[in-house]
């Protein structure tokens, strides 16, 4: 938790939007100025659809503790939208918590990540994983610097062998 002061306008404001249905709408839209206040509850929703939408929306990088409680999520949905924000970029050791979580939606996500390109570790780790989706699809992450044909893991068949010129 932080020292932040709990602003009761905010609450209430808060609280009718519950009312209102308008959760989802917040959670998913990054020019709504989410204030961090808000992030905090919309990540403890008991609404799936609220977490996964705020799980996926670029403003969570401004609310740490929104992060974290998203990155224990019970839903593995909710865990795999955050680890496909590229907002998460900040939080290595949420990438690397993510990268170990038990569903393979989850790490597979986090593959695709184009913000992984700069934790070495999780890349290795990623190519290693017990699931071939989530190896594929680091393989084939735009972001990964490209391997060469006889240290790419992925690879399932001998590169060709050129012929010299004469």
């Amino acid at each position: 938790m932080t020292n932040t002061p709990i602003d009761p306008l905010a609450i209430i404001e808060l609280t009718n939007l519950k009312a209102s249905g308008k959760l989802v709408e917040l959670a998913s839209h990054p020019q709504l100025g989410l204030r961090p206040e808000w992030m905090r509850e919309l990540a403890r929703d008991t609404g799936r659809h609220v977490r996964y939408w705020l799980a996926d929306n670029p403003a969570i990088a401004d609310c740490p503790e929104a992060i974290q409680t998203l990155t224990s999520d019970e839903d593995w949905h909710v865990r795999q939208s955050l680890a496909a924000n590229p907002a998460i970029a900040n939080y290595p050791k949420i990438i690397e918590r993510l990268s170990t979580d038990k569903d393979y939606e989850v790490r597979y996500a986090l593959a695709q990540n184009p913000t992984i390109a700069n934790f070495p570790d999780v890349i290795t780790k990623l190519s290693k994983d017990r699931s071939k989706n989530v190896r594929e699809a680091l393989a084939n992450n735009p972001a990964i610097p490209s391997r060469t044909a006889s240290t790419n893991p992925w690879q399932t068949t001998q590169p060709a062998t050129q012929v010299p010129a004469v």
